[in-house]
């Protein structure tokens, strides 16, 4: 059986060694004191001697009492008191010197820079008192003058016022007379009314009792009338009635296509080789147009008859009906041979131009004949070599335009015409084979002129005409003529032509006996 451990006994120093070291200690602290005391007494002469420079140091201020003079009647602790409180006072002035020197030195300068700007404002309040008192009393000056005018304007306005009053009295008045003169009026035209109603019923007892013998005489009028219409067909008609196309009307050509009547051009061929030599555009008709083969076409336009081998007008043949059809434009044409072919809905129908008659001398002479008969003037001797024809660079007067170039007219246009303003009905583009003057002033020896000084009646012109071929144009107008410009360069005269009927458009129907003689002829 194992047996505990024993632990070994603790050994004390004896007492003889622990006498020596508090012996040692002992001897060893006064060495250091006395050590100590010999390096103050060698420092302690030159801390008295700089006392006030030493007197806060740290050492120096814990053992102050060790440095107070033998002649200083205070206490030792009454000394290192006062030099400790002393010492306080000064680091604590240093401290708060150092901390707010800068700040107070910041705030003296602001000071001063204040001082600098209460100088500078109390300059310029000097500057603007030196400146507001003469403007002062200018504007006391000037105000006082303002309310005197304002007196005299209150005084004007008061009487302009009053005037108004007065005129405004006037007006009153003068209401009431227009009222008065319009009653008087009013009853004057009841009177009025009164009698007429009166004569008109005793006209209509005459007019019942008088009826039937007056019946024989209104049979001889109706039948009078009828027989002016049978003789000279159209005479009582209208622009419609003149010879025109609708613009769906189609066109042979020599090549067999068609063409709308509206896209034909001056120069085409048609069917049997003719030449448009003219393209005509009106405004709608007045009168119906009739339906023939599918054609609507004027009533008074004329048409071939195959069955009676003859030109007759459209509204007489048997298979012509009236159309419900009224179109604003109109279109024909006038072709070299006078015939103008038109495709039909089942066949190709002969239509005569607009100037039927064939082109000889003989039926110019003719026409020229009708022409001066129409104005009751003398026959020409020297028959024109060619149809009427003007420039597009001359001028005539437009309504609210001025002058302007004659192709730019429309139909509708107002234009200038000899006594008043007319309404263009139709515009005519036309071959010409000779002229009268320059490219842009030309016209043909064919057109009608007449001149307030040189020509007092319608004459043609007498210069040569040369043989250049060109393309023109031509107006119809209300009036039957119209003015122009440009003849003459140099000139701003006006001339008045005759327009492209030449007879005007509402004596077309007085031309068409003589025609249809010609015309059976043919």
């Amino acid at each position: 059986m194992e047996t505990a451990p024993i632990a070994s006994a603790i050994q004390l120093p004896s007492k003889s060694w622990t006498e020596s070291a508090f012996l040692f200690l002992t001897i060893s602290i006064v060495f250091c004191f006395g050590f100590a005391m010999l390096i103050g007494q060698s420092s302690a002469a030159d801390i008295i001697a700089h006392w006030a420079d030493r007197r806060c140091d740290l050492d120096v201020m814990m053992s102050a009492f060790y440095y107070k003079p033998a002649d200083d009647i205070r206490s030792a602790s009454q000394f290192t008191t006062d030099n400790f409180t002393f010492c306080v006072g000064s680091k604590t002035e240093t401290y708060l010197h150092s901390l707010f020197g800068s700040l107070f030195e910041v705030l003296r300068k602001q000071m001063g820079a204040a001082d600098i700007m209460t100088e500078v404002m109390t300059s310029l309040k000097t500057s603007l008192s030196s400146i507001y008192t003469p403007f002062s009393k200018m504007m006391g000056d000037f105000f006082n003058k303002f309310q005197q005018i304002g007196a005299l304007g209150s005084r004007v306005f008061q009487h302009l016022y009053m005037s108004m009053k007065k005129a405004a009295g006037v007006a009153t008045a003068s209401i009431f007379i227009g009222l008065s003169l319009q009653t008087a009026l009013l009853n004057t035209v009841d009177f009025l009314i009164n009698v007429i109603m009166i004569v008109l019923y005793i006209m209509i007892a005459l007019a019942v009792i008088f009826f039937f013998p007056i019946l024989p005489v209104m049979a001889m009028v109706y039948l009078a009338v009828n027989g002016i219409e049978m003789a000279l067909p159209g005479r009582t008609g209208s622009m419609g009635a003149v010879f025109c196309f609708d613009e769906s009307t189609r066109i042979l050509l020599q090549n067999g296509t068609t063409l709308p009547i509206n896209e034909i051009k001056v120069g085409d061929v048609l069917l049997n080789g003719q030449i448009v030599e003219a393209r005509i555009k009106l405004m709608g008709p007045l009168s119906p147009l009739y339906v023939i083969d599918g054609v609507e076409v004027s009533g008074d336009h004329r048409i071939w008859s195959a069955e009676k081998r003859l030109w007759t007008l459209v509204k007489d043949h048997p298979s012509a009906y009236k159309s419900f059809n009224h179109p604003d434009l109109l279109w024909t044409l006038i072709t070299s041979n006078r015939e103008i072919p038109v495709q039909g809905l089942h066949s190709v129908q002969r239509f005569a131009d607009w100037e039927e008659l064939p082109d000889t001398d003989e039926n110019a002479a003719l026409w020229d004949k009708i022409v001066t008969d129409l104005f009751g003037q003398v026959s020409n001797t020297q028959v024109p070599n060619n149809p009427p024809v003007l420039s597009g660079g001359l001028h005539v007067k437009k309504f609210q335009a001025g002058w302007i170039p004659l192709c730019t007219v429309q139909q509708g246009d107002w234009i200038m015409g000899e006594n008043r303003w007319t309404k263009v009905l139709g515009v005519c583009h036309r071959q010409a084979h000779g002229g009268i003057g320059e490219k842009e002033s030309r016209i043909t020896d064919g057109v009608w002129i007449k001149e307030d000084t040189f020509y007092p009646s319608w004459v043609h012109s007498t210069k040569k005409s040369d043989t250049i071929s060109w393309l023109g144009y031509h107006l119809i107008t209300e009036e039957g003529a119209f003015r122009i410009r440009g003849l003459d360069s140099s000139s701003i005269t006006d001339t008045i032509v005759r327009d492209f009927t030449e007879v005007g458009w509402w004596r077309l129907p007085e031309t068409y006996t003589r025609v249809e003689k010609s015309m059976s002829r043919l």
